[in-house]
């Protein structure tokens, strides 16, 4: 069992039970530690994407003004706006997993992301707690992130408590230049080779669990030690005894294994943990269509609580704001735009499931209402078979992942509200794995319906019996991989082992 101590300048430690006898101890980082990484991690990834638009500016543009010609939109957005925007806003998310749970903004204020264990996150759990970052940053600044940092015993954001992480110091590269102790350098190089090339020489693993040993009973003696003058000394000491420990215990990443496991175990096992709650916000987002639909029937000026005054003027005049569209916007272009959209809609009916449900609830009936009314508004100018013809190609999946996403928040939603008897943020951490794991193969989902309506949906000259045909088989696929179909799962088959 883990325990919160107080360790040197009465900075939070984690203890880890060991099998030596002797717990491994991390100091978790505070409110000013992580406040120093994000501020670095921002102004890298800031600098980063402005580099990148100034270089795109100039090879693509040929000037640093970012003037932009005529001919030159589509390559201006896709290979100059689109790179710097992953590049500020998928930052986190891609580097933690490369860099083992850092950044460069943590490596330089010397933090790193581990689980309570001492060991490195998988690759699920480092994905959740930054996906949560979108909870985390509201309303602005970080605020909610920050209030749960001050007031939290381990200093732990939200997306942290999600994802069973904690946010520690690296002791030892501050420690190394002034380590008297020759050995244990040596011993922490060992351990830092072996986890580079895991399993490849049983000599040097051998060794490494022999300075694992002898580590534990250097701190044994060192913590027992009355020696003021040792206290550096000790101080490096456990940080070479966390890195061994967490060398020892890291389990072997079979990154095939796993991925397989998730698509055919996991995410089927998943959804039937959330089907109930798929089956509420399906019903809800059908009565909120029926209801959006029947009050504009019965009210046609409500129409303008759904609708912009320019789309309203579009119908009126017998047209949809679809038509000709990719004559403005092109298909490469209007694929991005929507899949980004998309993703960030489903995202929030995710992430808003923190507010005990409410959230999803709340954005679930809001596009309910919104798609009722509008298809009601068409059909009031006998343009509701124009809109059918651009919705059903991708429209069957891309609703169904908006529900899938909200089903998940409303599941995170009833662990906080019910979480039996376990702790809530127990119960929180537990449906977060279970709902990620969903979400990730909603995003893949909709990848290829941001394709679909910017490549299909508004061509004209794809026919009726086609839309639907691509609409229901690409629907139809969804349901097979959700329940493991695709990759061989039978009904009450065995997991794939890990």
């Amino acid at each position: 069992m883990n325990a919160v101590v107080r360790g040197l300048d009465a900075a939070p430690t984690l203890g880890i039970a060991s099998a030596t006898g002797v717990d491994a101890r991390l100091v978790l980082a505070g409110p000013g530690a992580r406040s120093l990484a994000f501020l670095l991690d921002w102004l890298i990834r800031s600098a980063l994407a402005t580099i990148y638009m100034l270089l795109a500016s100039w090879l693509l543009l040929g000037n640093f003004h970012f003037d932009i010609g005529p001919d030159d939109d589509t390559l201006w957005y896709l290979a100059g706006v689109l790179p710097a925007t992953a590049i500020y806003f998928l930052y986190h998310l891609i580097l933690e997993p490369l860099m083992a749970g850092r950044t460069p903004g943590k490596r330089l204020a010397g933090l790193r992301v581990l689980t309570p264990e001492g060991q490195v996150p998988n690759v699920g759990a480092l994905i959740t707690r930054n996906v949560f970052r979108i909870i985390d940053s509201m309303p602005l600044f970080y605020v909610v992130g920050l209030l749960f940092v001050f007031f939290g015993r381990q200093h732990l954001r939200l997306g942290d408590l999600a994802a069973g992480t904690v946010l520690a110091i690296e002791r030892a590269p501050f420690l190394e230049k002034l380590a008297v102790q020759g050995e244990w350098r040596a011993a922490r190089q060992r351990a830092a080779a072996l986890s580079r090339r895991r399993g490849s020489d049983v000599d040097d693993a051998l060794q490494v669990v022999e300075d694992y040993r002898r580590a534990a009973h250097g701190v044994s003696a060192a913590r027992m030690s009355k020696d003021p003058g040792a206290a550096q000394s000790a101080e490096y000491l456990e940080a070479v005894y966390s890195d061994l420990h967490d060398t020892i215990h890291r389990p072997a990443r079979r990154t095939l294994l796993v991925l397989l496991s998730l698509m055919r175990d996991q995410v089927p096992a998943a959804m039937s943990a959330m089907r109930v709650h798929l089956l509420s916000v399906i019903l809800l987002f059908i009565a909120s269509a029926v209801t959006g639909a029947w009050l504009v029937y019965t009210y046609p000026d409500l129409i303008a609580l759904f609708a912009g005054p320019q789309l309203i003027a579009t119908v009126e005049r017998g047209e949809l704001w679809t038509d000709g569209l990719l004559n403005v916007t092109p298909s490469a272009v209007l694929s991005v735009s929507i899949l980004t959209n998309n993703i960030v809609v489903s995202f929030f009916a995710f992430c808003s499931g923190i507010i005990f449900g409410l959230g999803t609830f709340y954005i679930m009936g809001m596009n309910g209402l919104s798609l009722g009314a509008i298809f009601a508004f068409t059909d009031q100018h006998d343009l509701a078979g124009r809109l059918f013809d651009f919705i059903i190609a991708h429209g069957c999946v891309e609703l169904s992942c908006i529900c899938i996403a909200g089903a998940a928040g409303a599941y995170i939603g009833e662990a906080l509200i019910r979480p039996g008897e376990r702790t809530r943020s127990e119960a929180f951490r537990a449906a977060a794995a279970t709902s990620i794991r969903v979400l990730a193969v909603v995003t893949l989902l909709l990848l290829i319906c941001g394709f679909i309506e910017g490549y299909v949906s508004p061509d004209p000259e794809v026919p009726r019996w086609a839309r639907v045909t691509i609409g229901v088989g690409y629907w139809l696929f969804m349901i097979s991989l959700l329940r493991g179909y695709v990759f061989g799962r039978s009904r009450g088959g065995d997991p794939v082992p890990i």
